[in-house]
């Protein structure tokens, strides 16, 4: 697990795999060949070599004595939070006990106490791209109260010399955070931390467990385990197949069977399944393996999706009041043999990446895969009908967006059945096919906002921001926000979420639904799009009220007794 990271949004290291639509996936020479062409530049104060060098933090650290922190950080508080963001529990296990309880900050339920923090302490905070800012903000405080600074994450794995010249860090752990974690702090206590630790990509079986004892009473809804890494596309918007590979690394069944059991025996119902693909091999791989009559890739893949399923079965068999959502692609639908048990497992949701709901659009994305039209329409009512709720991924303001795509595409999502669907406003995200693309096309005549470059947007405070980045050929920056307010309206109108939420089994699920569904209109469309900073406060205010009541209605009696079932 990248150290900062919880989930990713929606990886093999051959050419048998295909992308769903019988063409080939990149190989590992053609995903290099990408990422040279998507590499990042970043003016540093660092000079060359200045990352191999061993540095000495002051005050020392020192087992027994230091108190490990480790941040999440947020500009906005919710006073409760949907899904636990797994990164602080796991590298909460990989400190060694000798330093005692890490002391864990989610800020998303409350801002970090930087009067806390010691001098000697060790402040690890993990960052994203959308709350990198922040995080450098907290590293600074806690640098300037004597601590030292260790930072991870998506973000810090892309950009290392931006943490060290920006966030106060003593250190960056590039990649995941499993194994290197106690070897940062090895090296803090003896005085030879180094600048940049390249940690990589652990096998599945290095994997480290969260520590769901450390989680705060009653703040949390949904609970979260991870059960594999890497995904075998390659979506222009997402960084996810070149930070987390496109090779899939599954955990072992048992071991991700007792972490769940864990958290349902401290009375968490619902679990996300927080996975990059919870659907890596899809039955067109297999076809094309075969046609290519490649028997050691058939067996691999053929082994990979056995032990999907074995984890599905060995679900089933988890007490019946227990949910499970995921995040899979829309392949799946074709696939009825795994629908049904994800069906039989209690996988109740999954995220779908439609993205886009025209030929062009999903060309834009390199997402040939998907259907568009009455063809999407079936593929999506698919999951439905085999139980399974779909929380559907919509992005505007693609080069071939139009005004027309905003109603069409809020029809589409009405007309499929979606539980939940969210409408984001394409934003280029380091570490993605689009962003190198952009970064390269503007070049040194990038806008500015104050002394920042559009093309380090995440460095820009959040009130300043634009909402859109690229220029359309069409629409202007408050048309294409506008128009995607106006769906999140429409889709989240009461009458519309009620409707909606006749798939709930019980009146109780029914409310639940409801109030899931405007908390996350509340959290997600609000506090993200509108240019009005009291319209975010409002949503702010409205998300915090709404938390509460929720969180009640989605956890239950824990079970401290409750065993691993027998195989």
């Amino acid at each position: 697990m990248h150290i900062g990271r919880f989930a990713a949004r929606l990886h093999s290291p051959d050419a048998t795999s295909t992308d769903g639509g019988g063409r080939p996936l990149m190989t590992d020479h053609l995903a290099a060949a990408a990422a040279a062409e998507a590499h990042i530049e970043w003016r540093s104060s660092l000079r060359p070599g200045d990352t191999s060098t061993r540095v000495r933090p002051s005050p020392r650290v020192v087992a027994g004595d230091s108190t490990v922190h480790l941040v999440n950080p947020s500009h906005i508080s919710f006073g409760v939070g949907v899904i636990t963001p797994r990164w602080l529990f796991v590298l909460a296990s990989a400190t060694p006990a000798s330093y005692g309880r890490p002391q864990i900050t989610d800020e998303t339920l409350e801002p970090f106490d930087v009067e806390a923090v010691r001098p000697g302490d060790v402040v690890g905070v993990g960052i994203h791209t959308g709350n990198a800012l922040r995080g450098y903000e907290v590293g600074s405080l806690a640098r300037a109260r004597g601590a030292v600074v260790i930072f991870g994450g998506i973000h810090a794995t892309l950009y290392p010399e931006e943490a060290l010249d920006l966030g106060g860090a003593h250190a960056v752990v590039r990649g995941d955070g499993d194994v290197a974690w106690p070897l940062v702090l090895a090296d803090a206590a003896r005085g030879t931390l180094q600048r940049v630790y390249e940690a990589g990509r652990v096998d599945a079986d290095s994997f480290v467990p969260a520590r769901w004892e450390l989680l705060p009473k009653g703040r949390y809804m949904w609970g979260s385990v991870q059960t594999v890494r890497g995904c075998p596309k390659h979506c222009s918007f997402c960084s996810v197949w070149r930070t987390d590979g496109q090779t899939p690394r599954q955990r072992r069944v048992d071991v991700v069977v007792e972490e769940i059991l864990e958290l349902r025996r401290r009375g968490f119902r619902f679990v996300a399944l927080a996975d990059d693909n919870f659907y890596p091999v899809t039955l067109a791989d297999l076809a094309m393996a075969e046609r290519q009559r490649n028997v050691a890739r058939l067996e691999q893949l053929r082994a990979l999706r056995a032990e999907r399923f074995e984890l599905m079965d060995r679900l089933a068999q988890l007490p019946s009041d227990m949910v499970f959502f995921t995040q899979i692609t829309m392949e799946a639908a074709e696939d009825v043999a795994f629908l049904k048990a994800m069906r039989r497992a209690n996988i109740k949701g999954a995220l779908v990446g439609v993205e886009a709901v025209t030929p062009e659009g999903l060309k834009d994305v390199y997402k040939g895969f998907n259907d568009v039209g009455e063809a999407l329409v079936t593929r999506l009512r698919t999951f439905r009908d085999h139980g399974v709720g779909v929380l559907g991924s919509f992005i505007f303001g693609l080069p071939s967006d139009r005004p027309s795509t905003f109603a069409a595409t809020a029809d589409i999502a009405d007309r499929a059945g979606v539980a939940f669907a969210q409408f984001v406003m394409l934003t280029p995200y380091p570490g993605t096919v689009d962003f190198a693309a952009w970064e390269k096309s503007l070049g040194n005549n990038a806008a500015r906002i104050g002394d920042i470059p559009v093309t380090r947007h995440w460095l820009i405070p959040q009130d300043q921001r634009p909402k859109v980045y690229a220029p359309h050929p069409v629409m202007s920056p408050d048309e294409i926000r506008a128009r995607t307010q106006a769906v999140w309206d429409h889709f989240y109108s009461l009458r519309r979420i009620w409707a909606r939420s006749q798939v709930a089994e019980s009146i109780r699920a029914r409310i639940a639904f409801v109030l899931l569904s405007k908390l996350y209109r509340q959290m997600y469309a609000n506090t993200g799009i509108a240019t009005d900073s009291a319209r975010v406060n409002r949503a702010n205010r409205w998300a915090r009220w709404i938390a509460r009541p929720c969180q009640r209605l989605f956890t239950s009696r824990p079970l401290p007794d409750l065993q691993l079932p027998a195989r």
